[in-house]
């Protein structure tokens, strides 16, 4: 699916891309660092249908040549990797509520950060590049709306109106955040499920693995499996 990748090419970027692993369907991680430049500025990869790459690797190599490390979880709410929940591993990790996934507000996502910096640059990013941090329904919070000078603005220029990038209108409806929030206090139950159904499947085919290569766990993870990849022989 594109979206890991147009982020990249829209900001005039070059996305260097690296051959999977089967039975796992997730990037073989021993063939990364040999793709790592000087020009290389983050590592950028999905947990495949729910499935967890190696994280321990791919973050050493991160941290080794000082890398940004984004998770794509869209397929893979639920999943931990050494008991910690993916997502939560890399400098951002993003999640999509798009109807088919594990929870749905009808589309939308989230993206979660450790750092405070971060923050407040994705919560601008969200909200059309703006330079406030005021959350919705609040106003004046650094006390500071009407008194600061900001660039080459007037002094006193309104912060509120001031904008420090490009940004987008990417704010969820009242009716969807309800509909999300429903399904956060199931969301154990949905995994639970799925787990069931992919060892379903997976007891099911097992007969067939003369022609099927049927899909395996990343060592050392439990995946919140959300599709049953399968490769014929």
């Amino acid at each position: 699916f594109p979206t890991t990748v147009n982020p990249a090419i829209q900001n005039g970027l070059i996305p260097v891309f690296v051959d999977v692993d089967i039975p796992t369907y997730n990037i073989d991680a021993s063939l990364i660092e040999a793709a790592v430049t000087e020009k290389s500025k983050a590592i950028m990869i999905a947990h495949t249908l729910g499935n967890a790459f190696n994280l321990s690797e791919v973050r050493r190599i991160a941290d080794k040549y000082n890398l940004w490390l984004i998770e794509d979880c869209c397929d893979a709410l639920g999943t931990t990797y050494e008991g910690q929940m993916v997502g939560t591993f890399g400098d951002i990790g993003t999640v999509s509520f798009y109807p088919a996934h594990h929870i749905t507000m009808g589309e939308g996502g989230a993206v979660f950060t450790k750092s405070g910096e971060l923050k407040k640059i994705i919560e601008s990013f969200r909200d059309w590049g703006r330079d406030c941090y005021c959350a919705p329904g609040c106003d004046n919070t650094c006390g500071k709306r009407f008194g600061q000078q900001l660039g080459s603005l007037p002094q006193g220029y309104d912060h509120k109106y001031t904008y420090s990038h490009l940004g987008y209108n990417l704010k969820i409806t009242d009716m969807q955040a309800a509909c999300g929030l429903a399904q956060l206090e199931r969301v154990e139950e949905f995994v639970e499920q799925r787990k069931a159904n992919f060892s379903y499947l997976k007891q099911g085919l097992q007969s067939c693995t003369e022609f099927l290569e049927l899909p395996e766990a990343t060592e050392k993870s439990d995946p919140s499996w959300f599709g049953f990849p399968i490769t014929l022989k």
